[in-house]
């Protein structure tokens, strides 16, 4: 059994490279590229999968390419449909999505369920969902800090 306490270990980071601090569960977020060090990213290369927002091969070619690891909408789907609730801000406003039996979409801490906006499949809120009038799909550019939920 790991010991929760041990010291972190120094490894390469897997995206790019860099040496990168990791705890006895081989976890730990690279400073210079930002990939999250996790087994399980690895396991499957090609899907998004926590802590991550982007598989470990679309990782490797935005690094490549000199890009951050800013997540597509597709990929944001992607986490959704791995984690079930998911947040990002726009305009300095924080947004949540969260899957059950349906999608529901909208601002964080409204808690009016009348302001927010409900889907039947991942298709609709791609194709449907919308801020002030504006499709997310056609603002996504703008969007940022778009992450697995934690409580606030």
């Amino acid at each position: 059994m790991s010991d929760y306490k041990a010291k972190f270990t120094v490894i390469p980071c897997a995206v790019c490279g860099q040496l990168v601090d990791v705890d006895n569960f081989g976890q730990g977020k690279c400073k210079h590229c930002g990939w999250h060090q996790s087994e399980s990213c690895l396991e499957d290369p090609d899907n998004v999968a926590y802590p991550n927002m982007v598989s470990f091969n679309k990782a490797k070619a935005l690094y490549k390419q000199g890009l951050p690891l800013k997540p597509s909408l597709d990929d944001f789907i992607a986490g959704l449909q791995y984690y079930t609730e998911m947040e990002f801000e726009y305009l300095g406003v924080l947004y949540g999505v969260i899957w059950t039996d349906c999608i529901q979409f909208g601002e964080y801490f409204e808690f009016d369920s009348t302001k927010w906006q409900y889907f039947d499949d991942f298709e609709e809120f791609k194709q449907k969902a919308h801020i002030g009038g504006k499709l997310l799909k056609d603002i996504w550019d703008d969007v940022t800090n778009a992450d697995y939920m934690i409580c606030r």
